[in-house]
């Protein structure tokens, strides 16, 4: 049994002499009768640190986890409420950090290497589908900006991301995704294309406008915008579509209709003009395509009838195909059809437009353009008795001259010999001509008409 010694210390734990390998508990008191000068160092260990090893980081380190840390701290401050002095500062700073790194040692080996060993092959900066879509957008007019945060946030935010799958009673701010522009944006596109077609083309009909107008807006081109822009790529969303879908189509169509509205709401002002011309732009090439139907002749009906057309001869017009609707517009198909001159119902040609009345004039347009046998036979048999007809009237006319002669001389000389002699001299008749010549007689008026039957009609009173 060991006896306790004088510091309160058992002989076991303080004679070192024994071979007794346990270590001392520092968390309670350890008792010497040395003093402090003259402890052991070994005695100012210090306590062991628990948890895992954390080594210390290099300057290079530092500063490239720094740049790691300043993107994200950029990224997460792109809010509308941002303030644009700490985005610029932390912007600045990173830059110069990067500069910093640039000089390293990693950074010359890396140009000792390429000086070396140069990489020879083709380094493309973007992925294969930008690339793609940079070449298709190429040719676009430059892209107008969205002055307002809020609105170009909402753009390419699908409702997808604020919608509430567990309570669907949650009210939901509707000015957080596109949903509303998209709806706005729709009827500007519309108002814009009308006034780009009515004023480029004032003789066209409305239903060709029309159809033009649907080829200008409607989902397939719109989309096809959007993907040129990238605009698919920043749109944030939940949703899962198949990008080959009619539903993605739309989607894509949604997003550039939802930034042409954007565009105008953040600058009251300007902001329809600049998305105005900013279209015109888009849709020229298609503008120029569109072709005005000319009409070769509009009075091809008038000059068909006068080649064949008497009476008891007719060219009636009649459908020879079902009324179609073509991309909103109406498309008749008429023919034109001789009855007449030893013929029945013979084809002289066909035509097509969107009215009747423009049908009828490209059928006599094409007849007149096939110039067939029959309608030349028509015309001959036309010509022909025209000119015996004309050959009649000359004939009649001449008789009828003749015997007009002969009753104006007989009435001559009747008239010759109904004048009576003149009893007067020549002396009297040249003075009375004189007199005449000189005092025209006065005109009667009512008046003296009146006074005239009053006075008569005393004299028959009288009598």
């Amino acid at each position: 049994m060991s006896v306790q010694k004088r510091g309160n210390g058992f002989g076991h734990y303080g004679d070192h002499s024994q071979p007794f390998n346990k270590k001392q508990r520092y968390s309670q008191p350890m008792y010497n009768s040395a003093s402090s000068a003259e402890r052991p160092a070994a005695h100012h260990r210090k306590p062991p640190q628990y948890g895992p090893h954390q080594p210390q980081l290099s300057a290079t380190e530092l500063q490239t986890g720094l740049v790691a840390l300043l993107d994200r701290f950029v990224a997460a401050e792109l809010t509308p409420e941002a303030d644009r002095d700490i985005l610029l500062h932390a912007r600045e700073l990173r830059r110069l950090v990067s500069a910093r790194t640039a000089k390293s040692t990693s950074a010359q080996a890396r140009r000792d290497l390429d000086e070396k060993r140069p990489d020879k092959a083709a380094y493309v900066t973007v992925p294969d589908y930008i690339d793609r879509k940079v070449v298709e957008a190429k040719h676009l007019p430059p892209l107008p900006p969205i002055t307002e945060p809020h609105l170009e946030q909402a753009v390419f935010t699908h409702q997808s991301v604020h919608a509430n799958h567990f309570n669907v009673h949650q009210h939901i701010d509707l000015g957080l995704d596109y949903e509303r522009l998209e709806y706005l944006g729709d009827a500007y596109i519309e108002l814009m294309a009308s006034r780009s077609l009515y004023n480029r083309f004032p003789v066209v009909d409305v239903p060709q406008l029309c159809s033009w107008r649907e080829r200008l807006v409607e989902n397939i081109a719109l989309a096809k915008f959007s993907e040129a822009y990238g605009f698919p790529d920043r749109l944030q969303s939940k949703a899962d579509y198949d990008k080959t879908s009619k539903a993605w189509t739309k989607v894509t169509a949604d997003i550039f209709e939802a930034y042409v509205a954007a565009v105008v709401l953040s600058d009251p002002a300007n902001g329809f003009r600049t998305a105005e011309n900013w279209l015109d732009d888009l849709w020229a090439p298609q503008i120029l395509s569109m072709k005005e139907k000319v009409t070769e002749n509009a009075v091809a009906r008038d000059d068909l009838n006068k080649l064949v057309v008497i009476n008891g001869v007719q060219v009636n017009y009649r459908e020879e195909r079902a009324m179609v609707v073509d991309r909103g517009a109406h498309k008749y198909f008429l023919g034109a059809y001789l009855t007449g001159w030893g013929y029945e119902d013979e084809w002289l040609g066909s035509g097509e437009g969107q009215k009747k009345s423009q049908a009828c004039i490209a059928a006599a347009n094409d007849a007149i353009k096939r110039d067939s046998p029959a309608l030349r036979d028509a015309a001959r048999q036309k010509k022909e008795l025209m000119a015996i007809r004309a050959k009649e009237r000359e004939l009649a006319e001449a008789a009828n001259g003749d015997q007009g002669d002969e009753v104006a001389n007989e009435d001559n000389g009747d008239e010759v010999r109904l004048v009576p002699e003149s009893t007067e001299s020549p002396e009297r008749a040249k003075k009375k001509r004189k007199s005449e010549a000189v005092e025209p007689p006065e005109k009667k008026t009512k008046k003296h008409k009146k006074s005239k039957d009053k006075t008569e009609k005393q004299n028959d009173k009288e009598k």
